[in-house]
């Protein structure tokens, strides 16, 4: 059986700050997934159904990771018979990359949408590129508690 060992302070005040910047960086990922949501929705509403943006940014924090991911959003159903129904899909990112493919990216986008898009995904590659490295960090101070 595995001995457990204690946690030093040391360890335990560098956790709690790789928490809180992990904290921060979900919350910045956030205000820009916002950022595009509150302009696609000030712009949709001058806009025909095909005109419509049908992207969203969505960040999620999960034990020690983030994840910041693109959908493609598609309604279908009735409105008036409240049936309506929000489906979205994931567009893939490439795992060995921090970023979207833009061109990828792009093929979603609205032209009205195109400049905002490419401004808050190159906002975000730095924010998951921290992510990912200090989710690292947070696995490996956690063995230290779990003995050898």
């Amino acid at each position: 059986m595995d001995e457990i060992t204690e946690v030093t302070p040391h360890v335990q005040a560098a956790l709690e700050c790789l928490r809180n910047r992990m904290n921060e960086l979900y919350e910045i990922a956030g205000c820009l997934g916002k950022k595009h949501l509150d302009f696609v929705i000030a712009e949709n509403k001058n806009r025909t159904w095909e005109e419509k943006s049908v992207l969203f940014a969505q960040a999620r924090a999960r034990d020690n990771a983030l994840t910041v991911t693109w959908h493609e959003v598609h309604w279908y159903g009735s409105k008036e018979l409240k049936t309506r129904r929000m489906e979205k899909r994931v567009i893939t990112k490439p795992k060995t990359k921090y970023g979207y493919n833009m061109d990828t990216l792009l093929k979603h986008a609205k032209p009205w949408e195109l400049e905002l898009v490419s401004e808050v995904e190159q906002q975000l590659i730095p924010l998951r590129r921290e992510a990912a490295f200090i989710a690292k960090a947070i696995g490996q101070l956690n063995h230290i508690g779990r003995g050898k």
